[in-house]
């Protein structure tokens, strides 16, 4: 917790302002660091804080805190949780507890609410009065902006750091490796590394590989990645919908949610009602989190419920893009059939081409399924993939597609029932000169027709 952000909490304090979605913020906290826990364990158990509360005169104690201390609920939240972190940690020895003469566990409600409010003011004592939210450790990074003031594509994001967004949409790359895409009109708040605050406003995270344990914290509720990806959508009264795209999340009453699961609730509701799966409200920064910055023509990208299974989507209006594998490492030598920017066309024998260096991508594979096998049939299909990152090879002809499956395809992805894949001979492929826009333009008629899109991985 930096120090534009304590003195954020406290000023709260100060105003009675402090919400229940800044109480959140410190268990997040809390569970970003877990020494945080032994280190508030070892000041409560010390009672330094509540000696601080004590040796203050009450005339210079804030209405806010006066007004907590009266009700005990502020806090109440926090202080439970923490409780039970602590008992659940490794309890002190029989002397430890005989020289603290504080055993947590005696306490009741009361007596925790004051101690995590004399936490903060112990904060409000030390720390100096003007905030600056520009003083945080830098947590991410802004991947693309679009029709957007606030930020822009590159631009690093601190702790405590606030996003207001009126119009467009933001990428955001976490130091942890965790994505989240933001729709406007939004509000977010940067709280760590690993963890942000959605005040109001459109978004989809998605953790990709091993990582796990991002924390989104809404007004009404806390959510826990357990490896997944998921959407949120606050409106500004709070009202809060979750949907569970892939994997798995962790509710803040430990109720777990997995794909194909929709929760919503609001700020008089208890606890989440489960409501029919929704994605609609997602699909646009489902789509932004994956990189693919704009779709032009006849293109859209498969949804999560089709990205798994490609030889079963079919779709004979539009051709679909399929995320695939990311942050894959190719080695130098890889066969492609193009690298340089440029038109590419069938026949390719004599044109395949080798990756000079190693280099990790981000797959996806573009597609056309009608569901059909209708030859009399022709389709014309025209559209621009634009990418927020460049694009360093494309694979183009069956036999490379084929050989590329087992290290860029999802893994368990079953191609066999596909009987023909690649260009055609009146397909064209445009690679623009910056590489971030490739330009299609297909005549398909029978069977499945793929291309797999490689583009330089968020790691490089």
């Amino acid at each position: 917790m930096n120090e534009s952000w304590q003195q954020g909490l406290i000023e709260d304090f100060q105003d009675d302002t402090l919400s229940e979605a800044e109480c959140r913020e410190l268990m997040v906290w809390f569970d970003e660091d877990e020494s945080r826990v032994s280190a508030f364990a070892d000041e409560l158990r010390m009672g330094n804080t509540l000696a601080a509360l004590h040796a203050m005169e009450s005339g210079r104690i804030p209405l806010a805190v006066n007004a907590s201390l009266q009700r005990g609920d502020l806090p109440i939240d926090i202080s439970r949780s923490v409780r039970q972190r602590i008992e659940s940690r490794p309890q002190p020895s029989p002397g430890d507890v005989e020289r603290s003469n504080l055993s947590l566990r005696r306490w009741d409600p009361r007596w925790i609410a004051m101690v995590a409010v004399a936490a903060v003011i112990a904060l409000y004592v030390a720390l100096p009065t003007q905030p600056d939210t520009h003083r945080g450790n830098v947590v991410a990074t802004v991947q693309n902006a679009r029709n957007v003031q606030e930020v822009l594509a590159g631009d690093q994001l601190r702790s405590g750091q606030v996003l207001k967004l009126v119009d467009g949409r933001v990428k955001i790359n976490f130091q942890s490796g965790a994505r989240l895409a933001i729709q406007a009109p939004a509000e977010l708040k940067l709280l760590g590394p690993n963890s942000a605050q959605l005040q109001h406003g459109v978004a989809t995270v998605r953790v990709p590989g091993e990582i796990k344990g991002f924390v989104l914290v809404t007004p009404h509720q806390r959510v826990t990645d357990l490896g997944t990806s998921f959407g949120v959508d606050v409106d500004t009264m709070g009202d809060t919908a979750i949907s569970v795209f892939e994997g798995e999340i962790e509710l803040e009453d430990h109720r777990r949610l997995v794909g194909g699961q929709t929760v919503a609730l609001t700020a008089t509701e208890k606890s989440p009602r489960e409501i029919p799966y929704a994605i609609s409200q997602f699909l646009n920064t489902w789509r932004v989190s994956f990189g693919v910055e704009q779709l032009i023509g006849d293109v859209r990208v498969a949804s999560p419920d089709e990205r798994h299974s490609p030889g079963l989507a079919q779709d004979s209006d539009s051709l679909l893009l399929f995320p695939e594998r990311e942050n894959a490492r190719l080695k130098s030598g890889y066969v492609v059939d193009g690298l340089e920017p440029g038109t590419y066309r069938r026949p390719f024998r004599k044109h395949t081409v080798r990756l000079a260096e190693d280099v990790r991508v981000d797959s996806f594979l573009l597609q056309y399924n009608p569901g059909h096998d209708d030859e009399s049939v022709n389709q014309r299909f025209q559209g621009e993939l634009h990418f927020d990152r460049p694009i360093v090879g494309l694979i183009l002809q069956k036999v490379l597609l084929d050989s590329s499956d087992s290290q860029l395809a999802l893994p368990e992805t079953d191609f066999r029932d596909i009987f023909r894949r690649g260009i055609n001979t009146d397909d064209v492929i445009t690679l623009s000169a910056d590489r971030r826009v490739l330009h299609v333009a297909l005549v398909v008629s029978d069977g499945v027709d793929q291309i797999r899109v490689l583009v330089a991985s968020d790691n490089n």
